[in-house]
Order: structure tokens, then sequence, then C-alpha cells
């Protein structure tokens, strides 16, 4: 219980960091994304790793590949491509993680 509440909180922590560099241009950290979402990979891993089989463990870790490598975070937080790139879809990931956090499912 204590591994799930750990989750939870730093989930949320990810969550409303990811949020905030959203809403206030130019603060995004790409360092301290990649880390929080290590951090919360690591935890979800011990979390689920008796529950799922080893293939779905692999799946786990190639999206946190994803995330370590932090290009996806880039595009996603590429201010001078907010037309074209990735970026313009920020506004309904970060409204959906609002939602989910005034419904207090994070």
């Amino acid at each position: 219980m204590i591994l799930f509440s750990e989750f939870k909180a730093k989930y949320k922590t990810t969550a409303l960091t990811f949020i905030s560099f959203s809403e206030v241009n130019y603060t995004y950290d790409r360092e301290l994304l990649v880390d929080y979402f290590g951090c919360v990979f690591d935890l979800l891993r011990n979390l689920i790793k008796r529950h799922i089989s080893p293939k779905s463990l692999d799946r786990l870790d190639i999206v946190q590949e994803v995330m370590k490598d932090g290009s996806l975070l880039d595009a996603l937080f590429d201010y001078d491509d907010i037309e074209n790139g990735l970026s313009r879809h920020l506004s309904v990931i970060c409204c959906k993680l609002k939602n989910l956090i005034d419904d207090e499912k994070i």
C-alpha cells in the first residue's frame, strides 16, 4: 500500500508539473520531466510486475525508453511549432490531466 501511495503522489506531481510547463511558456525543463517520468515508471513497474506477463513488462519498458529519450517531450513543448508539431496537442493533454486531477482520479 505504501508503494501505491508513493506512485500516486509522484504521478500527480508529474502531471501538475507537466501542466505548469504548458501554462507558462518557456518554463519546460526536459531533464526534470524525464526524471519524474523515470521515477513514475519505476514505481509502476514495481507495482505491477507480479501481476502481468514479462511481455507486458517489455511493452512498459518500450514506453519508458521513449519518455527517457525526451524527444517526444521536446516536440510537445516546441513553442515555435505550435501549428504543425505535436505541441498543438499539448492543451488537450493538459485539459484531460486537469479533469483527472479535479475528479480526484489522480
